[in-house]
């Protein structure tokens, strides 16, 4: 493998592997998904048009590895939603040392991720990308090959499924979140 591309890999596994836990709700499918994202980006580095893309493209990838996987597994894919909630609430906590802090976010972290993880796809993946990756509406719709009107009246459903699930979270406890990137 060259070095650059041991850069790219180190830059952007994590974030990677958290679309894909999302989507699989599954450690060792996510950590497949993963694997299978990078070797297919190495393998198809010559198709990638704009190096500056990288982020988008390999989310792209890693979008469809755990779709693809995601429906070849469906019927046995054992969901580890502690898994997953520990994870983001260690990703979330990682960026503050104020205990008070901490707590907040770990409070808030857990119940939006329950949240996220309960909607399906393609509502979740649209969130995730839209809010954790921060993809434009476009590039969503690129990515998961769904017209860009879809990706808008997906990601306003979802959003009203979370704010009717999730009534006590208000904006202030949001930005705490959205700190954590």
């Amino acid at each position: 493998m060259s070095s650059s591309f041991e850069i790219l890999y180190s830059t952007y596994l994590k974030k990677v592997y958290s679309v894909c836990l999302l989507i699989l709700k599954n450690h060792h499918l996510a950590e497949e998904a993963v694997q299978e994202s990078f070797i297919s980006a190495y393998k198809n580095m010559d198709k990638l048009k704009n190096p500056a893309k990288f982020g988008a493209w390999i989310a792209s990838i890693a979008t469809n590895c755990a779709i693809d996987l995601y429906k070849a597994n469906q019927k046995s894919i054992p969901i580890e939603d502690n898994e997953v909630i520990d994870y983001f609430m260690n990703q979330c906590t990682a960026s503050t040392n104020d205990p008070q802090e901490q707590l907040e976010k770990l409070e808030v972290s857990k119940e939006i991720h329950l949240a996220i993880i309960k909607l399906t796809p393609p509502a979740n993946q649209i969130l995730i990308l839209k809010y954790y990756w921060e993809f434009k509406d476009e590039e969503i719709a690129e990515m998961l090959q769904i017209p860009a009107g879809t990706v808008k009246s997906s990601l306003y459903r979802a959003k009203q499924t979370l704010s009717r699930v999730l009534p006590a979270i208000n904006k202030d406890y949001l930005k705490l979140i959205e700190g954590a990137k």
